[in-house]
Formats: C-alpha cells, structure tokens, sequence
C-alpha cells in the first residue's frame, strides 16, 4: 500500500528501522552504477523473509533525496523489477512508486511484501533486523521454510480480502457474535474468531469469511460473493428455465433466501404430507447443491470461492473438496 507524503517526510526524519531502508544511488549517464545489483537484491530478499518493508531508492542514509532526472526513473525502475524477477529465487513481486515531496527531487518508493516462501538472493538468506539485514542461521532458515509453507495452505476463509479493515465489517453484524469482555476490544477479539486477519506488512485487513458474514454487501468486496438460484421446467438444463434468482447479501441471508427459493420451488404432491425430509437441507461449505422431482429440478450455486479457491464442485458431492470448509 502507497504510503502519504507526510508519512514519508516523517519517516525521512526519523531514519531507518526494521521496515524502513534509505538507498543513495549512483548514476553513470542515466545508467545506475551504485549499489550493485545483488546488495539491492540482498535488502529486498530480507525485505520478504521478514513482515515486507519500503526501500526509499534516491534517498541518503541521512534521509536527503537526491533527486533524478525522468531517464534515470526509467533506468532505476527498469533494474529493480529486473532484480526482483530474476536475482531473486522466488521471485517477489513489489510495489513500485515514483514520489516527489519537493519540486525537482523525485525518488523511488519500493513496497515489498511480507512473501509466501524464504527468498534467497545473489548473497544467501536474509532477514532484516533492525535497520540491516542479518544474515540467517541454518535454524532460522528452516523455521521459516516451515511456517511459510503452513502459510501458503490457509483455508480461503481465513485469506485476507485487499483493501479492506476493520470498518469494511459492520456492527449489526458483529456486535451479537461478541461476549461483554470481546465488545471492549472488538477488533481483537474479530482477529481472534478469524474475522480479521493480518495481511502484507501486518495490516490488519477483513477476511474472506468477516466479509461474508458482516458485510452488507459482500459482492462489493468479492464480486462473486452471491448465489445464483436456478429452476428448470424439466428434469436438466435443456428444458429451459422457469425461475431464476440472483442473491446477495451477507451470508446468512444469502442461505435463507436460497432455501426459500429451493422451497418454493419444489413440487410436493397433494396426496403425500409434507415432511422434513422433503425439504432441501442447504450446506454453507458446498457451492452446488441440487434438487429434483419427477417434474422439475432446482439448482443452487454458490459462486462466492469460485475465482480464488478450488471451491467448484457438482452436486453429487458429498462433502467439500480439499481446501474449503464448512461454516
């Protein structure tokens, strides 16, 4: 995330830290000569193994910008994705700024992210502590192998949604999951149910699951956040559809509203008396169900995982497939 002007200012006041690096660069020409390419490489691998951090590229360790002309941008921009891409096994994939504070003094603001695996650079494995970079211990490498790797297998109800927060979630909503102690820090307590969830840098960001639950509007978040409601006039798809219905919402309306579309539309025969049985049982972790009768078939899909998890199943299933969850 792009940081403001007067964060930066204070910052270049400040100094460095352990998410903070100033970097002076030299130029030949509008060629970049200073820092070699694997002492940017090594800061920016130290960077990921850690919670992510900013290199300031352009800016003396004093907290000086030097100022560089558009070409030299160009050039600067140009060997930093370079080095992130291709010294750096696995890749990384930063943001990329150009600021100007002062008229005349552009430099370059890098946003590393916290990564998914260890990176290794052209000069080993690094971490960053403090305002350097250290050097990691044969220990250290493999604790961090193990707990990226639990990492990478999040549930997708756990994942972090972009550009969302604490606020993202509203009150109605989460207001009666909470005991009196967890309604005096509501923001600790939603991290602790898993409703909020640290994403890159340690941002404190709305998960999938705090967004489907206590979002009024979860499609504005996950746009395929709904459930698409489906009647046929026969027994398949080919017949032609007879009813249809898009739902939104939070995720308990969304399931209500399913089953009484689901209800509404079965057939149940005068001579045979209603029973439990015949009503369609609706499952939050499945994203398909389907019901038939000898006249007509309903089918439900949930489409809220399907862009970012392997959510899609048939409606024979009968228990969800490996990395979704029931509610």
């Amino acid at each position: 995330m792009k940081h403001s002007d007067d964060e930066i200012a204070r910052r270049l006041r400040l100094g460095e830290d352990g998410a903070w690096e100033f970097k002076e660069i030299a130029f030949a020409g509008d060629q970049p000569r200073g820092p070699r390419r694997d002492d940017l490489a090594d800061e920016i691998a130290a960077f990921a193994n850690t919670d992510g951090g900013v290199l300031l590229c352009g800016v003396t360790d004093a907290g000086d910008v030097q100022g560089m002309s558009r070409a030299r941008m160009d050039a600067l921009e140009r060997l930093v994705a370079e080095i992130c891409t291709a010294a750096i096994r696995p890749s990384v994939r930063p943001g990329i700024f150009r600021r100007e504070l002062e008229e005349g003094k552009p430099f370059l603001q890098v946003e590393v992210p916290r990564g998914h695996a260890q990176h290794d650079s052209p000069g080993g494995s690094f971490q960053r502590v403090g305002s350097s970079k250290r050097v990691m211990t044969s220990d250290e490498r493999l604790r961090l192998a193990q707990r990226r790797g639990q990492a990478r297998f999040l549930w997708f109800d756990e994942q972090p949604v972009p550009d969302t927060g604490f606020r993202t979630l509203e009150e109605e909503f989460w207001k009666p999951l909470l005991s009196a102690e967890g309604a005096a820090d509501p923001r600790s307590a939603l991290e602790k149910m898993g409703l909020l969830t640290r994403g890159d840098n340690g941002v404190l960001r709305a998960s999938v699951a705090g967004v489907l639950l206590c979002s009024r509007t979860p499609e504005a978040w996950l746009p395929n956040a709904v459930v698409t409601a489906t009647r046929y006039r026969g027994a398949d798809r080919a017949t032609g559809q007879v009813d249809a219905q898009t739902i939104g919402g939070p995720l308990r309306r969304q399931i209500a509203d399913a089953v009484a579309f689901a209800v509404r539309n079965m057939h149940v025969t005068a001579h045979k008396t209603p029973a439990r049985a015949d009503l369609p049982q609706y499952s939050a972790g499945r994203s398909s169900r389907r019901w038939s009768t000898p006249r007509r078939t309903v089918t439900i899909r949930c489409a809220a995982a399907a862009s970012a998890s392997p959510c899609s199943t048939t409606a024979s299933r009968s228990s969800p497939p490996a990395g979704c969850r029931t509610a």
